[in-house]
């Protein structure tokens, strides 16, 4: 069973699947780092004994502060074990156009991990407002839905259920 947490103000959104993708989006200066994260490490520890076969784990931070980053850390060491031999581990470090702070950080966990990054340079503002059209292939219904809602239909599974008609930028 994953976990899902909705964003806030200081935590962010959070969707660990069984499937393996493990994301991670939106600012986290928690004052209680600990209850926060460590029942998402005590998952990954739990996820690393029976993992799917390729995991991604798509990162997108506004800001984070040393104490999460300390548990991101763990996240990635745990990671790290599985990597390779048992399991293909894929990070996908998203980060705003110009936010440099939290490249570096993305490219300080690359060069103390032994795992893939991918960096991907993200314009917040197009894709805001980015949309598609999809239809139901069960029942034919029609919806114009955020890009982002789209994005997450597809990472749980579930995009294979619909067809896309049409993509508005």
């Amino acid at each position: 069973m994953g976990i899902l947490i909705e964003k806030t103000q200081d935590c962010p959104y959070v969707n660990f699947s069984d499937e393996g993708i493990l994301e991670i989006e939106g600012r986290s200066i928690t004052e209680d780092p600990f209850t926060f994260w460590q029942p998402l490490l005590e998952w990954v520890e739990g996820y690393c004994q029976k993992h799917a076969p390729n995991t991604q784990v798509i990162i997108f931070l506004e800001y984070s502060n040393s104490s999460s980053n300390k548990y991101i850390s763990e996240i990635f060491r745990k990671l790290e074990e599985i990597h390779g031999s048992k399991s293909q581990v894929l990070v996908k470090w998203r980060h705003e156009i110009e936010d440099d702070a939290i490249l570096q950080l993305g490219h300080d966990f690359a060069s103390i991990f032994d795992l893939p990054f991918e960096f991907i340079e993200v314009d917040v503002e197009k894709e805001r407002f980015k949309k598609v059209k999809i239809r139901s292939k069960k029942t034919g219904t029609e919806a114009i839905i955020s890009y982002r809602y789209w994005d997450a239909i597809v990472r749980n599974g579930h995009g294979d259920e619909y067809q896309i008609l049409q993509e508005f930028s």
